[in-house]
C-alpha cells in the first residue's frame, strides 16, 4: 500500500526536530504495517500555524491525492492536519471522498474503521479547544507586558523599541529581557512632525509622498517602493502621535473556507488605554489642525457604492487641493454649475463648466489672470488696509498681553518650588554620603530628581512665553505685505486658495450680455457693447475692529457695483471679455 507522510509545526520558537520526530514516528508504523512510501510524497510545512489551511505542502499533498498518486495519508496526529475541527473533518470527507486512508498513530485512529468516526469527532473537538486556550493564554501574557508598561510588538513609525530590566534565560535557554519599551526615534519624530506641517498647510497627500520619496526618506520596513498615500494617511490619523496608546482595538477574524484573515473592531470597553506624554510627538494644537484639514478634504477620493458614511458627499479633488488661487469656488449664476479652468492658452481661462456640456448658455469666458488681480485688488481695498490690519495686530496684541499678565507671578512660583525641589534632592545625596543608603532613601531621591526636572520644564515653558509674546509687526513690515500680496499668495497656492475660500465664501460670477440687461454695459473703443461679469461674494471676517462685537462673527454682501444708480465704475472692477475670445 503506498502511503504519504504529512508533518508540520507551527512556530518559530518550536524546535525544527519535531518534524523528525514525527517522520521518524510515521515511518516505523508505515514498516510495520507492510506499507510503503517514496521520499517524494512526504510532505513537511515549517512554522505555519494549523489554524490556516492554505499551507503550500498541504496543498500539494492534496492536489497529489486527487491525482491518485498514493492509497493513504499518515500523520502523527490530526492536529497536525489542522487544529480547526470545522477544517480537519472538511479533509477527512475529501480523503474518504477519494478512496484514500487517513491514519494517526498517536491518536489510534483509522478512517476505514467503523468506530473512528467518534475518535475524530472528539480528537477534532480537543485540538480546537487546544487552540482556544493557547490564544487565551498569549492575550493573558501579552495584557500583563502592557499593563506593566511594556510594548507588545507595535511597529509604529517615529518610535523604535528597546529592552529594559534583567537579562534572563528562559526555559528553553533563550536570553530574554523583562520587555520592551517604546522611545522615541529623533530622526524619524522629525520626518513625522515634516508630515503634519505640511499637511496642515494645505499641500496634498500626494504631493507629500512624492517630495518623501524625491527626499529618498527611508520608510520604517525599508519598502523598495518607498512612501505611499495609504501609509501617510495612517500616520496622519494615528492617536499615539499625541501620546494617546491604545490596544486591543481589533481582532483578526480568520475566514473559514479561504484562510484569510480580516480586522474586526472591539468594543471600547475591551481597548487598553494609556497617555504616554513621553511619546509625545505631535501637541494637540496641531493634531486638530490636521483632524480639520481631513473635515476639509473629506470626500475628495471617490466614495465607493458600498460604504458605510451615507453622510460623506462626494467633492471635487479641486475642492480642496487647489491648483489655483480661485479653484472651486466660483459657481455661475445662469445655472449654478462649476466655473472650472475651460481653456489652457496664456494664464488660462475660466468658463461655466455646464456651457462646455451644453447645458447652459453661458458661454462667457474670462482670463484667470483678470479674475485674480480683480478679486486680490477688491480686497485690498475693501478689507485688507493698512489701517484695518494696523487695529487687528494692535488689537491681538493686547488680548494676547491681557492674558498673560499672570506669567511673571508663576514664573516666580515655580522658580521658588524648582529651587525648593533641588534642595531636597541635595538633601538626600548628602544623606547618603554620609553612609545613610537604604532602598527608602534611595527611591526619594529619584521622585525628587523627577520633580525638579518636571519643575525645570515648566519654568523653561514659561519663560519662553515671556519672551515671545506676541507683538504688533510694525507699519513697514504690513505696507510691505499689501503692495505684494498676489505674490505672497502665490507662493503656496494651495494653502492660500483655502484661505481665500474661507474668507470669501462661493463666488458667483453673473454674465452681463446686452445693454436690455438689469446692468448698466460698458462700451469699447469702436462704441460697441463688451459682455462681462459681474461677481457676486459674501466676505467674513474677525470681528476685532469693535469691542462691542468681540469674539463674534459679522458679514456682508459685497458686489462689484455701487448701489446708486449707473455709478462711474473703472474697469478695474468689471472682467471685460472681448466677443472674439
Amino acid at each position: 500500500m503506498k502511503v504519504a507522510i504529512y508533518a508540520r509545526y507551527s512556530s518559530e520558537n518550536q524546535s525544527e526536530k519535531s518534524i523528525d520526530d514525527q517522520i521518524r514516528v510515521c515511518r516505523g508504523y508505515i514498516g510495520n504495517h507492510n506499507m510503503s512510501i517514496e521520499d517524494r510524497h512526504i510532505y513537511v510545512d515549517e512554522a505555519i500555524s494549523g489554524s490556516i489551511i492554505n499551507r503550500p505542502a498541504l496543498q500539494t499533498l492534496l492536489m497529489a491525492a486527487e491525482n491518485k498518486e498514493f492509497e493513504g495519508v499518515v500523520v502523527d496526529d490530526l492536529s497536525r492536519l489542522s487544529r480547526s475541527n470545522h477544517q480537519m473533518l472538511t479533509m477527512v470527507l475529501r480523503f474518504n471522498y477519494l478512496q484514500i486512508k487517513l491514519i494517526s498513530v498517536s491518536d489510534g485512529i483509522v478512517t476505514d474503521d467503523d468506530n473512528s468516526k467518534l475518535g475524530i469527532h472528539l480528537r477534532g473537538l480537543m485540538n480546537e479547544l487546544y487552540l482556544d486556550d493557547l490564544k487565551k493564554k498569549t492575550m493573558r501574557g501579552l495584557e500583563g507586558q502592557k499593563l506593566r508598561g511594556f510594548s507588545v510588538g507595535e511597529r509604529v513609525y517615529g518610535y523604535s523599541s528597546h529592552p529594559v530590566g534583567e537579562l534572563k534565560l528562559n526555559k528553553k535557554g533563550q536570553a530574554k529581557y523583562d520587555g520592551r519599551v517604546h522611545k522615541i526615534n529623533p530622526e524619524e519624530a522629525d520626518i513625522v512632525r515634516r508630515i503634519y506641517g505640511e499637511f496642515i498647510e494645505g499641500k496634498s497627500i500626494n504631493n507629500i509622498v512624492g517630495r518623501l520619496n524625491l527626499d529618498r526618506v527611508p520608510t520604517k520596513k525599508g519598502f523598495s517602493g518607498g512612501w505611499n498615500i495609504s501609509t501617510v494617511s495612517k500616520i496622519l490619523k494615528n492617536e499615539r502621535y499625541m501620546g494617546q496608546w491604545a490596544w486591543k482595538k481589533s481582532k483578526g477574524v480568520r475566514d473559514p473556507l479561504t484562510g484569510k484573515r480580516k480586522s474586526v473592531a472591539r468594543p471600547e470597553s475591551e481597548w487598553l488605554s494609556s497617555y504616554r506624554e513621553d511619546l509625545v510627538i505631535i501637541d494637540k494644537e496641531r493634531w486638530q489642525k490636521a483632524q480639520k484639514r481631513w473635515e476639509e478634504i473629506k470626500g475628495s477620493w471617490p466614495i465607493g457604492k458600498r460604504t458605510r458614511d451615507k453622510s460623506t458627499k462626494q467633492q471635487s479633488y479641486v475642492h480642496s487641493n487647489s491648483a489655483y488661487l480661485l479653484s472651486g469656488i466660483m459657481k455661475c449664476h445662469s445655472c449654478g454649475g462649476a466655473i472650472v479652468l475651460i481653456s489652457g492658452k496664456g494664464s488660462g481661462y475660466y468658463g461655466c463648466f455646464n456651457a462646455r456640456r451644453k447645458t447652459c448658455s453661458n458661454g462667457l469666458l474670462v482670463p484667470r489672470h483678470r479674475v485674480e488681480k480683480a478679486i486680490i485688488s477688491e480686497l485690498k481695498e475693501k478689507i485688507l488696509t493698512l489701517e484695518n490690519l494696523r487695529y487687528v495686530y494692535e488689537k491681538v496684541e493686547k488680548l494676547v498681553s491681557s492674558g498673560m499678565n499672570e506669567v511673571p507671578d508663576l514664573i516666580k512660583k515655580k522658580k521658588s518650588q524648582y529651587e525648593k525641589s533641588l534642595q531636597e534632592a541635595q538633601n538626600y545625596l548628602n544623606y547618603i554620603k554620609m553612609g545613610n543608603f537604604s532602598k527608602t532613601v534611595s527611591e526619594a531621591l529619584k521622585e525628587a530628581e523627577a520633580k525638579s526636572e518636571g519643575l525645570g520644564e515648566e519654568l523653561k515653558s514659561l519663560e519662553f512665553q515671556e519672551r515671545n509674546t506676541f507683538k504688533a509687526p510694525p507699519v513697514e513690515w504690513i505696507k510691505d505685505r499689501l503692495e505684494n500680496l498676489h505674490q505672497t499668495l502665490n507662493r503656496n497656492t494651495c494653502s492660500s486658495a483655502l484661505a481665500l475660500k474661507d474668507l470669501l465664501g462661493t463666488i458667483q460670477l453673473e454674465p452681463i450680455q446686452n445693454e436690455s440687461d438689469d446692468f448698466y454695459g460698458i462700451d469699447n473703443e469702436k462704441g460697441h457693447f463688451k459682455p462681462y461679469y459681474v461677481a457676486h461674494t459674501k466676505i467674513q471676517t474677525l470681528a476685532l475692529l469693535d469691542d462691542r462685537y468681540k469674539g463674534s462673527n459679522w458679514s456682508q454682501w459685497w458686489r462689484w457695483r455701487e448701489s446708486n444708480p449707473r455709478p462711474q465704475i473703472s474697469k478695474q472692477k468689471l472682467l471685460h471679455v472681448c466677443p472674439d475670445l
